[in-house]
């Protein structure tokens, strides 16, 4: 039997203009005052009545989805266009049409039991009957809908086109702001840093302008092609298989005086690749074994409970709903004890962390993305120290 599952929230955006919103799915469809009503009658209509019901007035819909992080890991995760002025032109359905549109963006189902086993996990590239997780959904997306190669499209959507710069973008208005101050407090003239998975070499540049010196590695050439262009002097990169045994055997012991990681740490607990090939007991281990006794290993990554949140509620009082934390399906970063006991497990504590939040002038850039950052962090940092042998 047809009927609206729990996991719906409808929000009203302006007369005569509902949004009916999947929390789980990201899936979502503009409705007007009949439709809402027609819902509201789900599972005690008939076949006729459904037919019957939109025939003195048709229904309006408008079809406001859209995969919003292909314009960016940080974008709005919401996945739907906020503004109506931006929406597209209303379609006018009867009962059966408007069924069918509710079926389609998950607002209405038919089975329970059908619909909870979608999910899982995409068996292919080619899958669209399971849900599968945020890393499978952007790759189909990028890949089969928009022809996009996912690792250029990662460069694109975070930097300026000379690598130079951030993106205006939470970027720049979280991390980037952020690391400039970190580094300017904790780098140092003379210091040795270990950059792991610096990608195209931008925050090992930022370190080395602050006088250090500092190797970064990454295992993808063409990043490390691109840092190798746009090298500060007291930087060089090199192509590494990090997280793999025997990666870092090229690198003395006890040599850093800091190892430094942003925005690849997640990839050892949920992998964006069917067989994933690194341990994170070995990166670990490697990273204990080439940094000195005193030195500090510095992990900085998207908040493991905030980021990819739908951004909900007012511009400027903004919510947010947590549909999973322990059991992760859509998301694609660990729950916090089991990143702490990672940590522990290889001899690292825990000697600070950092909640970065957005810049203020990043207000007049993006308001919501703003309120929504300041109120519930996108980024942390964790400082971390061994603590035995």
């Amino acid at each position: 039997m047809d009927r609206v599952p729990n996991d719906i929230i409808f929000s009203l955006e302006a007369p005569g203009h509902w949004v009916a919103y999947n929390v789980f799915t990201r899936t979502s469809l503009g409705i007007d005052d009949i439709a809402m009503n027609f819902i509201g009658v789900i599972g005690i209509l008939s076949k006729e009545d459904i037919r019957q019901f939109c025939n003195e007035k048709k229904a309006r819909i408008w079809e406001i989805g859209y995969f919003s992080n292909c314009d960016g890991l940080l974008a709005d995760p919401t996945r739907r266009l906020r503004d109506i002025n931006q929406w597209p032109k209303a379609v006018e359905v009867d009962g059966e049409q408007l069924l069918r549109a509710l079926k389609e963006n998950w607002i209405v189902i038919e089975d329970e039991e059908d619909y909870r086993k979608r999910f899982a996990l995409k068996q292919s590239l080619l899958d669209r009957n399971n849900f599968g997780n945020f890393h499978q959904q952007l790759g189909q997306e990028l890949l089969l809908e928009r022809r996009k190669v996912s690792g250029e499209w990662w460069v694109k959507q975070k930097f300026s086109d000379d690598f130079k710069s951030l993106g205006n973008t939470l970027y720049s208005a979280i991390q980037g702001r952020f690391l400039k101050e970190f580094f300017s407090q904790k780098v140092k003239p003379g210091l040795k840093i270990l950059d792991v998975g610096c990608g195209i070499g931008f925050y090992s540049n930022m370190m080395a302008q602050s006088g250090a010196d500092v190797l970064g590695v990454d295992p993808n050439e063409t990043y490390i092609g691109i840092a190798q262009r746009t090298a500060d002097h007291k930087a060089n990169f090199k192509v590494c298989d990090v997280g793999k045994s025997g990666a870092f055997d090229f690198i003395e012991d006890k040599s850093f005086d800091i190892v430094f990681m942003s925005d690849a740490l997640l990839f050892y607990f949920v992998s964006p690749v069917p067989e994933p090939v690194w341990d994170i007991q070995i990166l670990f281990n490697e990273i204990k074994r080439v940094l000195k006794p005193t030195g500090c290993f510095y992990s900085v990554e998207p908040h493991y409970t905030f980021w990819l949140a739908p951004w909900l509620g007012d511009i400027e009082h903004p919510f947010t709903i947590l549909t999973e934390y322990l059991e992760r399906k859509y998301l694609v970063t660990p729950a916090y004890s089991q990143l702490i006991k990672a940590f522990a497990k290889a001899g690292f504590a825990i000697t600070n962390m950092e909640e970065m939040l957005p810049d203020d002038n990043f207000k007049k850039v993006d308001t919501r993305a703003y309120h929504f950052a300041k109120q519930f962090p996108l980024w942390h940092l964790f400082e971390l120290k061994y603590f035995r042998e």
